[in-house]
């Protein structure tokens, strides 16, 4: 009987390990995803296409995000990436340091896992 509690436990130990790897792996993919496509706006030919490349992928991953990462940092993100769009409607100069803002949020996010982990 006592075998089969340290197995049990040797288990939950191994299941908690890898969901910790997990998680700063899916983390760390979906920051860098995004912070490729928050990139890529800045070189843009069409900004416009591509704002709305980042927010569509920002939808797929936020999902992901949302199991690892704490609400009130994605929810900063969500916002700000929102305001893109009325950015570039407007010709706004803050549009360059709105990305980078969003660029720097999405880095610290990765690092913050990482360094969790």
């Amino acid at each position: 009987m006592k075998n089969l509690r340290v197995w049990i436990a040797a288990g939950l130990l191994c299941a908690i390990v890898l969901l910790s790897c997990f998680s700063a792996a899916a983390v760390r993919k979906s920051c860098t995803l995004l912070i490729a496509q928050t990139e890529a706006v800045l070189t843009a030919d069409d900004p416009a296409a591509a704002i709305e490349s980042l927010t569509e992928e920002w939808h797929r991953q936020s999902v992901l995000l949302h199991l690892f990462v704490p609400n009130q940092p994605l929810t900063e993100l969500n916002t700000a990436i929102l305001r893109l769009d009325a950015l570039y409607a407007v010709q706004s100069d803050a549009l360059p340091a709105e990305l980078h803002g969003i660029a720097a949020a999405l880095k610290w996010i990765r690092g913050r896992e990482l360094t969790a982990f």
